[in-house]
């Protein structure tokens, strides 16, 4: 049986083959990406797919569905390595199927900032750590000799990257005119609004 997180709306729990262990590490926060996909279908698929070798928390599709790929009691391989140890563990994976091309939908958006929400929530995360808590991909993902290796970088360069940040570039993107694929920070102001509303309910609860 799944973890069930209150609040924390699923449309479908399609959780993949991919390897889910058991955490390292207590969670601390959602790590956002975009899992590089032409389409929903497609990217559902890949999940399906033997070949796949990563997998996330949660995949949030263009109309904002909510697809469980993992328990989220447990790890998945969705940050590799990061700046921050035992990052699989300490951050849920959420991903927009989307690519580096095709900007996450507003309704997309909402979706993984209505799902963020839901975590805090559940764990009970103060609106002054949105920022720590919510993180891009990007921003934690580094090179590592394994990583330039993979990618076909001879040793004498890839020393130069080795703990360096540069590894990824989800779900920022790398578009040409600037615009973003998902905005983190777009995330965190959504999610530290709500939380703020939270706060001030329940003062005016108490004071009733």
């Amino acid at each position: 049986m799944s973890l069930i997180i209150r609040g924390l709306h699923v449309d479908r729990r399609v959780h993949s083959h991919v390897l889910q262990e058991p955490l390292a590490a207590p969670r601390g926060g959602v790590m956002l990406h975009y899992d590089d996909s032409s389409d929903d279908e497609s990217s559902l698929a890949w999940f399906r797919d033997p070949r796949c070798s990563n997998g996330y928390t949660w995949l949030v599709l263009d109309d904002a569905r909510v697809i469980e790929l993992a328990d989220p009691a447990f790890r998945t391989p969705h940050a590799g390595p990061c700046l921050t140890p035992r990052a699989n563990s300490i951050y849920y994976g959420v991903a927009a199927a989307t690519n580096g091309i095709v900007p996450a939908t507003s309704v997309q958006v909402n979706g993984i900032v209505e799902l963020c929400i839901a975590l805090f929530r559940y764990h009970h995360w103060s609106e002054s750590d949105v920022r720590r808590r919510i993180v891009g991909h990007d921003a934690q993902a580094i090179w590592t000799l394994e990583q330039t290796r993979h990618a076909g970088i001879p040793d004498g360069k890839g020393r130069l990257l080795w703990g360096k940040l540069g590894r990824k570039v989800d779900p920022t993107g790398q578009r040409h005119d600037g615009r973003k694929i998902l905005d983190v920070d777009e995330v965190r102001t959504a999610v530290r609004l709500q939380l703020l509303r939270d706060a001030r309910l329940e003062v005016c609860h108490a004071a009733a």
